[in-house]
């Protein structure tokens, strides 16, 4: 049953690729609800269908049965905005062009845009950057680039997939804490998808475990630390025993091959 307060509704979703003895069942009878301005993260082994159900969420692609449903209000010209793991901005824009182009579609004259621009711009501290082009960036300003990419379009809903996981740890540290602060600043509906523990716990309102493929809903966890929240709470021995059970509770679905799988990052 749809719960009435959700923004984003996810009943019974599966997707099937191929045919015949090719075929791979990526999904299987997913259900989810997310409500207006939550912060959930999705966690699971690879392979399980993760970003799969993210890409049918966003509408690139089509599910094999079942339903979404996306709720967005009138004045959102977009109703979800995505953020992918390969930054997804254009080579040959500038910062302030990347963060520009999304906007331009939308009929803002070009003062709105502007100070839009601007506003993104100085809270993603790119400022110093706008003339730059992603060649002269480092990772984690590129990532920052495709962030206010995302943001300035004001959609209601942000799917984010793996944004961070290309980064070194400590820069990856610095980005989570400054994304905690961002969203706890303007809260928007946010999917979030990672293999970290930490990360979802620290970030999310609530984490749901998808098993092994196909992919499923095996478990839901409602986060017990307040908002606003502190990065300091990693140091907590709640912060520890939480992700420890998230841990025994993954553990069984990750398929371990010739890897190592860390207790921290399940990849």
């Amino acid at each position: 049953m749809t719960d009435a307060s959700a923004r984003i509704s996810i009943q019974n979703v599966g997707k099937i690729y191929g045919a015949g003895r090719k075929q791979v069942e990526a999904l299987k009878s997913v259900d989810l609800d997310i409500k207006d301005n939550e912060f959930v993260c999705l966690v699971g082994p690879s392979g399980c269908g993760k970003s799969t159900l993210l890409r049918i969420i966003a509408d690139l692609q089509r599910p094999s049965s079942g339903d979404v449903q996306v709720v967005t209000s009138a004045e959102a010209v977009r109703p979800s905005a995505v953020v992918f793991q390969d930054y997804s901005i254009y080579p040959w824009k500038t910062v302030a062009g990347n963060v520009r182009f999304g906007l331009l579609s939308q009929g803002l004259s070009k003062a709105e845009i502007d100070d839009r621009v601007k506003l993104w711009l100085d809270k993603l501290r790119l400022t110093a950057f706008a003339d730059h082009y992603p060649s002269q960036l480092s990772g984690g300003m590129r990532q920052r680039v495709a962030i206010a990419r995302a943001m300035v379009v004001e959609s209601d809903i942000l799917l984010m997939d793996e944004p961070f996981a290309a980064l070194d740890a400590q820069l990856r540290r610095v980005l989570q804490e400054e994304l905690l602060n961002l969203w706890q600043d303007m809260h928007r509906t946010v999917l979030f998808i990672t293999h970290n523990l930490d990360e979802a716990i620290l970030l999310g309102d609530r984490v749901a475990v998808m098993s092994g493929r196909p992919g499923r809903i095996i478990a839901d966890y409602d986060i017990p630390f307040g908002r606003p929240r502190q990065a300091e709470i990693r140091g907590s021995a709640e912060f520890a025993a939480l992700e420890q059970e998230l841990w025994l509770r993954l553990r069984d679905e990750v398929h371990v091959g010739d890897e190592t799988v860390s207790q921290k990052v399940v990849a």
